[in-house]
């Protein structure tokens, strides 16, 4: 990774702030060391990795590793067969395997937290070797007499015999004739032989060997010679202890090297755990989230916050103010131009696109909210600040081209390119132009690219560049003295807006005196006025616009609630009416049926009386009638298939049928009905010979119907042509289901004036619109193909379509 973009973006200060959760030294260096992945699969193995070390932090769990430094000189010491470790140097493996063994026995325990336990797994803990050297070795780097038995013998012994020397001292100085020539009345030990305190006057009354002279020069320290036999043989106890604990650390040291693999895979292993469980304590004190992954070229924040404005405001205990950024590159549009004035956030929110890339990129958690997602790339090219050199005697805009030229020669497919301030340093009417090249290069090479900058030409160059948008830090107006216009920066940026730079009223506010200000509003040139101006009239507008839209979707939303109302309660009266004409059917069914069974009996009595024709005719009737009920209760009983719903949704045609002659009411011209299709509401209509599709709703009787029995043939309709239809349809700025209304239209008045293709301008914007009329081109029946517009034509702002 660049290491000028490291610095300009201080991730290495980021990095210091996770690191401070490492318990080991290595494992702070670790942390220390991360930087951006290779791959994607890479990435995500991290990342799961910190997910699965918070949740292990956030239940409450002490990992238990313990503090050690870095082993790795150590390492390299024990290599040669012949070399021995100090007794100091042997504890330092102590932690190690302490924390190795801690380790293996939380995460065993622990199968949910996969990716850990599985190298935990790989632990092999050493712990017979550790207790070896706890017992050998005590706290104090003193070998201890339970290192081995040779040794606690030597030093029994040694015990033994200190005691017959000082025995033996004792009694010379309780003798009466030497004690005059004693300076004091005790037993010490100099350079290994045990001592008696001589006056320097008194030396040939004791007799003996000189081992040492106090700091005066008055006192001798003399080993009678009495104990010179006993303190040889202390001596040589004394080199045979030395031999035997030379002995231990020799052994301890072999030991230690015999399981230097396994040692070495131990030590890497909880360095590494170490490092993850920084990187998640790090993300659970600033909330983080793990970041999506994405190869699609595409970046989106939510909620963005910078990790070093973060502390410095908790510092402060103002962490609850800090204004998150939300921020989308790359789906249709690779170049973002931020604007806005000084002091509103701009630089701010370019290193926070920035840092979030690199903590993503490192397999870390990132300070912003869920669905946040990043894209693999291979490089992060930033230039920001003052990069003004005295040793290469480079002024800031020289040092600010020449930092561009090395961008522009590295920048690719996967790179994010963030500049601040560009086309500054150097006059405007220069600058400007260079600047628009540069960003049009970049997006050429297909870089994602943020900048910010002041320049208007900028602003006006990413409005109509495809690939390319504005956004602004926005700022609010509040009151201020004089009845002059007053803003407060928000620092929330907003995608799709041009920002202003406010210098008039930022020096207000900062106490400029309002005499200057006013004579330098007076020396702004008139165009600039005149683009300032605009700037507020658009931004104003834009503003009214999404009220309206706000104030159209809840009117949307209110619509579509009582237009279901209104279903439910034509739902509810049908299924009343049926009932009630059902019941009532049924009743008169009942009628009939009694009427029939009193008939027959009436029959029988005629028939006795000679009247059967008469009665025959009256049963026939009766059995009439029934059968007229009953069909009609079947009717009454089977669903309506058209009715006061259908009225509610559509406006055209009761009845619609194949060969009939209708009038198209949009186009406001006639012909013959081809096909119908009842499920999805539309139809096919031949005008002129050539087919159209239109829902039904837009159909209406013709002005003239034709006579009965020429259904078949051609109608008279308008000329189409004669309206001169464009060859093009610009549908820029609408939203998509008003778009996709303008297209049917348009493609049916095509079709029928005969044209061959035609180009539908839809834009880049956030290529949501473009999307949807791709979606609907590709099941039309008038289209027989379409295809994006070359770089003459638009680009992929133009979608060129075959009729």
């Amino acid at each position: 990774m660049d290491r000028h973009t490291l610095r300009v973006l201080e991730f290495d200060k980021i990095l210091d702030m996770a690191a401070s959760f490492a318990v080991s030294s290595p494992g702070k260096a670790l942390v220390l060391d991360t930087g951006p992945l290779g791959g994607i699969e890479e990435m995500r193995e991290r990342i799961e990795l910190v997910s699965e070390g918070r949740e292990l932090l956030c239940g409450g769990r002490v990992p238990g590793i313990e503090h050690f430094e870095d082993l790795s000189s150590l390492f390299r010491k024990l290599r040669p067969a012949d070399s021995v470790l100090s007794p100091a140097e042997l504890r330092e493996f102590l932690p190690l395997f302490s924390s190795a063994v801690n380790l293996k026995g939380l995460l065993s325990a622990e199968p949910s937290l996969r990716r850990l336990a599985e190298a935990a797994s790989r632990l092999v803990t050493h712990a017979s070797l550790k207790r070896k050297i706890e017992v050998s070795i005590d706290a104090d780097g003193r070998i201890t007499d339970e290192a081995s038995a040779e040794l606690s013998a030597v030093r029994e012994a040694i015990g033994r015999l200190k005691e017959r020397i000082t025995a033996v001292l004792d009694g010379l100085l309780r003798r009466r004739d030497l004690k005059p020539h004693l300076q004091d009345f005790y037993v010490t030990e100099r350079n290994g032989r045990w001592v008696v305190p001589v006056k320097r006057d008194s030396k040939g009354h004791v007799r003996g060997v000189v081992h040492d002279i106090s700091n005066s020069g008055e006192t001798l320290f003399i080993e009678p010679y009495e104990t010179q036999a006993l303190g040889n043989e202390l001596e040589s106890l004394r080199a045979e202890e030395k031999v035997e604990e030379f002995r231990v650390l020799k052994r301890l040291s072999a030991m230690l090297r015999e399981a230097l693999p396994t040692i070495t895979g131990d030590y890497l292993t909880v360095v590494r755990i170490d490092c993850i469980l920084a990187l998640a304590a790090f993300s659970e004190m600033m909330h983080m989230t793990p970041p999506e992954i994405n190869s699609e070229g595409r970046i989106r924040i939510r909620k963005g916050r910078h990790p070093l404005l973060w502390q410095t405001l908790k510092r402060l205990g103002r962490e609850e103010g800090l204004v998150p950024l939300d921020f989308e590159l790359g789906r249709g549009c690779s170049c973002m131009v931020i604007t806005g004035s000084n002091a509103g956030g701009k630089t701010v929110a370019l290193k926070t696109v920035g840092v979030l890339q690199l903590m993503a990129l490192s397999g870390m958690h990132v300070p912003a909210a869920p669905g946040t997602t990043v894209p693999v790339l291979g490089k992060v090219l930033a230039d920001i600040g003052d990069e003004q050199s005295i040793e290469r005697t480079l002024s800031t805009f020289s040092a600010h081209i020449s930092r561009l030229a090395g961008i522009i020669a590295e920048s690719d497919g996967r790179t994010l390119v963030i500049i601040d301030e560009l086309g500054t340093g150097t006059d405007p009417e220069e600058g400007g132009p260079l600047a628009c090249a540069v960003l049009r290069e970049l997006t050429r090479r297909g870089a994602l690219t943020v900048v910010s900058t002041h320049l208007g030409l900028l602003k006006a160059f990413a409005h109509t560049e495809p690939g390319m948008v504005n956004a602004a830090m926005q700022m609010e107006e509040e009151p201020a003295a004089g009845g002059l216009p007053a803003y407060r920066p928000t620092y929330r940026l907003v995608i799709g807006e041009m920002g202003q730079s406010h210098a008039f009223e930022i020096a207000a506010r900062l106490g400029m005196p309002p005499e200057l200000i006013r004579e330098a509003r007076g020396l702004m040139k008139e165009s600039g006025v005149r683009v300032e101006r605009l700037l507020s009239e658009l931004m104003q507008k834009r503003e009214e616009l999404e009220q309206r839209l706000a104030e159209t979707e809840r009117l949307k939303r209110d619509l579509i609630g009582l237009r279901a109302s209104l279903r439910e309660e034509v739902e509810r009266i049908r299924a009343e009416k049926r009932a009630i004409l059902s019941k009532s059917l049924r009743e008169a069914e009942t009628v009939l049926h009694e009427a029939k069974k009193e008939a027959r009996k009436l029959m029988k009595r005629l028939r006795e009386a000679g009247a059967v024709h008469q009665m025959r005719e009256a049963m026939r009737g009766l059995d009439q009638r029934l059968a007229e009920v009953g069909e009609k209760r079947s009717r009454a009983e089977e669903p309506e298939s058209r009715g006061l719903t259908d009225l509610i949704e559509s406006t055209g045609l009761a009845e619609v049928s194949e060969g009939q002659a209708v009038s198209i009411r949009t186009l406001g011209v006639d012909g013959t009905v081809r096909s119908v299709s009842r499920g999805s509401g539309r139809c096919r209509v031949v005008v002129r010979g050539r087919e159209i599709e239109v829902p039904l709703s837009e159909l209406a009787a013709p002005a003239a119907a034709p006579a009965e029995g020429t259904a078949g043939e051609k109608v008279p309709v308008q000329d189409v042509s004669a309206r001169e239809v464009p060859g093009e349809l610009n549908l820029m700025g609408q939203r998509i289901d008003p778009a996709l209304s303008m297209l049917e239209r348009y493609l049916n008045d095509a079709s029928i004036a005969g044209l061959r293709s035609v180009r539908i301008v839809h834009g880049i914007g956030t290529g949501r619109l473009a999307a949807a009329v791709r979606e609907y081109l590709d099941g039309h029946p008038l289209v027989t193909r379409y295809r994006r517009g070359g770089e003459e034509e638009g680009g992929g702002a133009v979608t060129v379509v075959y009729l």
